[in-house]
């Protein structure tokens, strides 16, 4: 499997995997993801930005992440707290195709973004989701990350977590 950064080319193999993820949720009875959002607009301005991430095996992109270095503003105010102040970097619009399920790679998503953080000297990861996204809150609590609240986002309200990370330089 290999981790890279999205390109333009890789957009419409996004979308149908956002698609997947979109149809996933309604069968589940997720109310996330419902009403349009996230757009395919969406996606072309996260490889835009560099902030999407894809991962490939085979030639065929099975899964995708947003990561964001730019902050957050719907976490400024939060019914809790967070774990600091400290920079992070937040994932965002995880999904995975068809293809990819039962391979691991809602973890392994998360270890990249991880990763990156500490390439980039960040020793933080916020991530927020549905409260009836089980799939993701599972994932998160199985990767260490720790609940701190509620946020509100333009739909609704928005279970938020952090990790901590720790870095090591000159390892």
């Amino acid at each position: 499997m290999l981790f890279r950064q999205a390109q333009i080319g890789d957009l419409e193999a996004i979308w149908q995997i956002i698609l997947y993820a979109k149809e996933t949720m309604r069968q589940r009875g997720s109310q996330q993801w419902q009403d349009g959002y996230p757009f395919r607009e969406t996606i072309a301005q996260d490889i835009a930005r560099c902030y999407g991430y894809v991962v490939e095996e085979q030639g065929e992109v099975i899964a995708y992440m947003a990561i964001s270095g730019d902050g957050e503003p719907t976490y400024q105010k939060i019914e809790g707290a967070w774990l600091d102040e400290a920079p992070y970097i937040v994932i965002h619009r995880m999904a995975v195709s068809p293809q990819g399920k039962g391979k691991g790679l809602g973890s392994y998503l998360i270890q990249e973004a991880e990763k990156t953080a500490v390439f980039k000297g960040i020793g933080s990861i916020r991530v927020d989701t549905n409260f009836d996204n089980d799939v993701m809150k599972h994932i998160l609590q199985k990767q260490g990350y720790i609940y701190c609240g509620i946020i509100e986002v333009r739909d609704g309200k928005r279970e938020a977590f952090q990790k901590s990370l720790i870095i090591t330089y000159g390892s």
